[in-house]
């Protein structure tokens, strides 16, 4: 029962998802198509906003696919054993210059090399939702850090934005899908709650756990703990 309940809100809350971009969408030809002698110029701005909304129909589309192959284990992993320097590059370089640009503090500190085996293409889908997030929600002259530690048998990276930070009663349901802790705020910076879906859906696969918890005294950390394979 449990589980057709979360199919169907599942199924309810794509179809709310969707129907937002379809609308505005075709709001905005029917209404080019009372001007048919206006030129693209003339209506640049209706074809910007349109376009805008293809992108984030798109987005959403992929990303309910990647849930929707997950759920029915069709999904295809690739494991390897392989260290952090080998997965963690890739993902974080392209954002140096975005951070930078947007006038904001991007530290990198990571120092350990434990093996782990893991999917790399799939970790890097997870860095990338959580660089994201991060910077979407960090200010200007924030600062967003990204650094590792071991635990136990346990290699951990976390990162943390200085931004509006998450409640205690959220901390738990942002990682369910479409959960939006502001609605509007996060319409407006193109988010549509199923970016932490698919983070944690990555880390279970690899037998691992993702929480967040305050980066005092004010913002958040994202937690990710994998199991170390063996330590250098």
């Amino acid at each position: 029962m449990k589980s057709w309940k979360q199919q169907t809100e599942f199924v309810n809350d794509a179809a709310h998802e969707l129907r937002t971009p379809l609308t505005i969408i075709q709001g905005k030809l029917e209404y080019m198509l009372t001007k048919p002698n206006k030129t693209i110029i003339d209506e640049a701005e209706a074809i910007s906003v349109s376009l805008d909304e293809v992108n984030r129909l798109n987005s959403l589309t992929n990303n309910l696919l990647v849930l929707a192959r997950s759920d029915s284990a069709t999904t295809q992993s690739n494991f390897e054993l392989t260290t952090p320097d080998f997965f963690l590059k890739d993902p974080i370089e392209p954002f140096k210059d975005i951070i930078n640009s947007q006038s904001k503090v991007f530290q990198i500190n990571l120092l350990h090399k434990p093996v782990l085996n893991l999917d790399r293409d799939k970790i890097k889908q997870l860095l990338i939702i959580l660089l994201d997030n991060a910077t979407k929600y960090t200010p200007q002259n924030g600062t967003i850090k990204i650094y590792d530690q071991i635990e136990g048998s346990k290699y951990q990276f976390i990162i943390s934005d200085t931004g509006v930070g998450v409640a205690d009663n959220d901390k738990k349901k942002i990682f369910g899908r479409f959960y939006r802790v502001d609605k509007s705020r996060n319409t407006n910076s193109g988010g549509h709650g199923l970016g932490l879906a698919i983070a944690k859906q990555i880390v279970e696969l690899h037998h691992g756990n993702i929480f967040v918890r305050d980066n005092l005294p004010h913002g958040s950390e994202f937690v990710v703990e994998l199991p170390i394979k063996r330590n250098h």
